[in-house]
């Protein structure tokens, strides 16, 4: 079970912790369970959901097989963590259950059959698909458009590091509208290099363009992938083809291997965590870097089973960014800001790219005729609906992250990096608002970043202060002869930060790390019992009533 956000559980999982925390009567004294958490040790409430699961079925009788395994992303741990667990609990299964184990034996749940009688017309070609969502849920999600990029430029003139711009017109789409604070999210597509690999190690060049029928073989497994469909539309905008290759995974290849010495070798490294570990250290291994690494050979993985491909990946879903302009100054045009690298990481031999950061990275270098630095994309879409760059997919979602109601609210902002972004937007808003007589409360930004070359939208935020004299920017360079991180300037002025959401009701707004919020929550809550000689369950209490009312609000990432 997983927990997101604040502790909370998933949608799915809402009503059975509702039907625990009431249930009065029920015991569980024949249950026997196993239990594992998907969490994330940089945000506050790590793995709440299953702590409280666990809590509640003891209470009622149950008895737990073997400890909780709980799994964190924080550092990308999480199906690593998963299978280590897993392994536990299949030896509980033999030893102590007396299951008996089988060899393993691939059994297809998916059907993947060529159908040359289908046109193009019938296929699924590569636009995106709204994926399923329950009522509730399908409201704060609009259409998924193919927006114009109006204007995409680099804010910073590092070479390792930058941030990009990008300004989205949705003057062609009267339906979609946005406020400030949602997000957008971008629907990238894949590499070409990265496709080509896997095109060829599966020897799939004369069939990527062949109509596909996929249906389930299973009444409980759904298809993933929209169908009908083409190899060439999979691969490049439906399959997560650049996702590291779980151990799982390789072990599940060594079946289809095209010798004994190379399933013996994806057996050796699927079996073996520090070889594994080892691996990944020094590399990014996709599936098609996998195969082509073990057996370089074209076509040399021509008999892996196709559906094998398609149960083993993951779909390709979108990137959602936090939109940084006003719905009231900019309704029409829509801006975000993405952070890109190009640093290789201490350990590895080769770069990681991030996937959605580099597609948008090509349609800047494209549109600015520069030559391509990183990998390459096919810009112009499915059915040339992009335009060669000139528009990308994407669509708005709903988001909690609001401003005050009402303007006079004073608001304290905390971002570091690329999280200034909704607080442009927010900042752009109250500045229009007191120009137009709108009584507005004090704005006060804390900004984190390296150095003076990383302060995104600096001139803009300098005539902000200079128009309004309620507007304060406070920076904090981390790599700067004298050293601060956000959360030092924070706790400089933490007297002042407690004045204003103590006495002024002022609202409190983090976006950047998880692990950046944390710690400035930590040191604002000492503030809060040295001056308030608060105990821990009465700074748990203010801190919760805030955030129930909304007057805390927090948009981070591991």
């Amino acid at each position: 079970m997983s927990t997101y956000g604040e502790g909370d559980p998933s949608d799915n999982a809402n009503p059975f912790l509702s039907w625990l925390d009431s249930n009065k009567t029920i015991q569980f004294s024949k249950l026997r369970y196993a239990a594992f958490g998907l969490g994330n040790k940089n945000y506050k409430f790590y793995n709440r959901t299953i702590d409280v699961v666990v809590e509640a079925l003891d209470r009622l009788g149950a008895n737990t097989l073997m400890p909780v395994g709980k799994s964190d992303d924080s550092n990308g741990g999480t199906d690593e963590d998963f299978t280590e667990w897993k392994r536990s609990l299949f030896k509980l299964f033999r030893e102590k259950l007396e299951f008996e184990e089988r060899p393993e034996q691939y059994e297809p749940t998916l059907c993947v059959v060529e159908d040359t009688s289908l046109d193009v017309i019938d296929l699924n070609i590569g636009e995106p698909i709204k994926a399923r969502t329950s009522k509730k849920g399908a409201v704060t999600i609009s259409p998924i458009q193919a927006l114009p990029v109006k204007v995409v430029k680099k804010l910073l003139n590092t070479t390792d590091r930058n941030c990009l711009h990008l300004e989205l017109d949705t003057n062609e789409f009267p339906e979609l509208k946005y406020k400030t604070g949602d997000h957008l999210a971008v629907w990238p597509s894949n590499p070409t290099s990265e496709v080509q690999r896997l095109v060829n190690a599966l020897g799939l060049h004369a069939q990527t363009r062949t109509p596909l029928l996929i249906q389930s073989l299973d009444r409980v497994v759904q298809v993933k992938v929209p169908s009908p469909t083409t190899w060439e539309a999979l691969l490049c905008y439906y399959l997560e083809i650049c996702a590291p290759v779980p151990r799982e995974i390789i072990l599940g290849l060594a079946q289809f291997a095209p010798s004994d010495s190379i399933a013996a070798t994806l057996k050796q490294l699927g079996k073996d965590k520090d070889a594994y570990h080892e691996l990944c250290s020094r590399t990014h291994i996709t599936l098609g870097r996998l195969l082509e690494s073990v057996s370089p050979a074209s076509g040399s993985w021509s008999n892996l089973p196709l559906s094998f491909i398609l149960e083993s990946l993951p779909t390709l879903s979108p990137r959602y960014y936090s939109i940084s302009s006003s719905s009231i100054v900019s309704p029409k045009q829509i801006s975000i800001t993405v952070s890109t690298s190009s640093e290789a990481q201490p350990t590895h031999v080769a770069l990681i790219p991030g996937l959605t950061t580099n597609y948008l990275l090509a349609i800047e270098q494209n549109k600015s005729h520069e030559p391509v630095s990183g990998p390459t994309y096919d810009l112009s879409g499915p059915n040339a609906a992009l335009e060669q760059g000139g528009k990308l997919f994407a669509h708005i979602r709903t988001s909690k992250f609001r401003l005050p109601t009402l303007a006079k609210h004073p608001v304290v902002m905390i971002a570091s990096g690329s999280g200034i972004a909704p607080f442009r937007g927010f900042i752009t808003e109250r500045v229009r608002l007191a120009a137009i007589g709108r009584e507005v409360g004090k704005s006060l930004l804390f900004f984190g970043c390296r150095s003076s070359d990383d302060y995104l939208y600096q001139d803009e935020l300098t005539e902000f202060q200079s128009l309004n004299k309620n507007v304060e920017i406070v920076t904090a360079f981390s790599r700067a002869s004298e050293k601060y991180y956000v959360q030092d300037r924070v706790q400089e002025r933490d007297e002042e930060v407690a004045r204003l959401l103590l006495e002024e009701n002022a609202y409190f707004y983090i976006c950047g790390s998880a692990a950046m919020a944390r710690d400035v929550a930590l040191r604002l809550g000492e503030c809060l019992r040295r001056g308030k000689g608060w105990s821990e369950s009465d700074l748990i209490e203010w801190s919760e009533g805030m955030r129930k009312s909304h007057r805390w609000q927090e948009d981070v990432w591991g």
